[in-house]
């Protein structure tokens, strides 16, 4: 009998299914936090999964399932220590109040735009629709509106600059 493909994938979830506890034995064993070992194993199995074909179904499963487990740990560790940063309580008060600020400016802002958009022609404000939010081309636009795609273009950086001033504009008002 012809050892088929649809049996060594039964033979692998079978094998990965009785060995997971040893697996997320394994995963807690090399990192410290819960959190991080169930990612570890989750990603463990995902890699598991990806390499199937490259497990040989003669061979013990769990040797080769902890070499990938142990790339897999190695590869979060140097990630985690990557991802490690510590500020001073200073700079992240400072942070802080950065955040809030631009998070106010940018409320303001946006109303701001609101109200210049309003000013605009329903043709300029259906252009810029359809460019920034509906997300067609410039090609498409030129194409729809019987002009050059550079008349497009122009047209999209006169509306941006004249937003723009009448943002700045409204922003001086209110201050």
């Amino acid at each position: 009998m012809e050892f088929t493909r649809d049996m060594a994938q039964k033979r692998f979830i079978e094998a990965l299914t009785r060995h997971q506890p040893a697996l997320e034995a394994f995963c807690h064993a090399k990192v410290a936090r819960h959190e991080d070992a169930r990612q570890v194993l989750q990603a463990t199995c995902v890699k598991l999964w990806q390499k199937a074909a490259e497990w040989d179904p003669d061979t013990p499963f769990l040797p080769w399932a902890f070499a990938v487990a142990r790339f897999v740990a190695l590869s979060h560790i140097r990630d985690r220590m990557r991802d490690r940063l510590v500020f001073d309580e200073d700079v992240m008060l400072a942070m802080v109040d950065e955040t809030e600020e631009a998070a106010l400016i940018f409320a303001e802002r946006r109303e701001a735009l609101a109200g210049c958009l309003e000013r605009l022609k329903p043709e300029q404000r259906g252009l810029l629709h359809a460019y920034y939010i509906a997300g067609q081309g410039v090609r498409d636009l030129a194409q729809s509106a019987n002009r050059s795609a550079s008349a497009i273009k122009m047209t999209l950086l006169r509306l941006r600059l004249q937003l723009h001033q009448c943002i700045e504009q409204q922003l001086r008002t209110v201050s």
